[in-house]
């Protein structure tokens, strides 16, 4: 039989995980955008997208779907940001490179943490960092910014 529950009230399952990553998410959105109002804006909407779509993407993995869609949201997002300074890593890397970066290096979460946010294993993570380093010790040789 269908469950009568409409789907703002979501499953636990999902509640659960909000619970879990709504933070980090929000961590990460304002590290890129330098806008925390913005930042709380766009995560929620990537959130409503999550629980729409929650019983299809038990059957893969949500925390790697719902970092892919946070990740295109905040980069479209950026066009309203008003920090021109935010998401340097972003301009300087490639995507999930500067994630790892982003999250281990300047949010100080340990690899492990990193990794299940971003719905990867953490040696996934350890080779985006070990990549992260090596370009930006490369740009930093050639006069650009360069640390993490």
């Amino acid at each position: 039989m269908p469950s009568s529950r409409t789907p703002a009230a979501g499953p636990v399952g999902y509640a659960a995980f909000v619970q879990l990553h709504r933070r980090s998410y929000e961590r990460y959105a304002h590290a890129r955008l330098g806008d925390s109002a913005l930042a709380i804006r766009v995560v929620a909407q990537v959130l409503r997208q999550a629980e729409l779509g929650w019983i299809t993407m038990l059957r893969e993995n949500p925390a790697a779907f719902t970092w892919r869609v946070l990740r295109e949201a905040v980069t479209t997002a950026r066009a309203e940001a008003c920090d021109s300074q935010a998401d340097g890593l972003h301009r300087a890397l490639p995507e999930r490179d500067a994630d790892a970066a982003l999250l281990h290096e300047r949010l100080g979460m340990e690899t492990g943490a990193a990794a299940s946010l971003m719905g990867l294993g953490e040696p996934e993570v350890h080779v985006q960092l070990r990549a992260a380093r090596r370009m930006l010790a490369g740009l930093d040789s050639h006069g650009r910014e360069g640390t993490v």
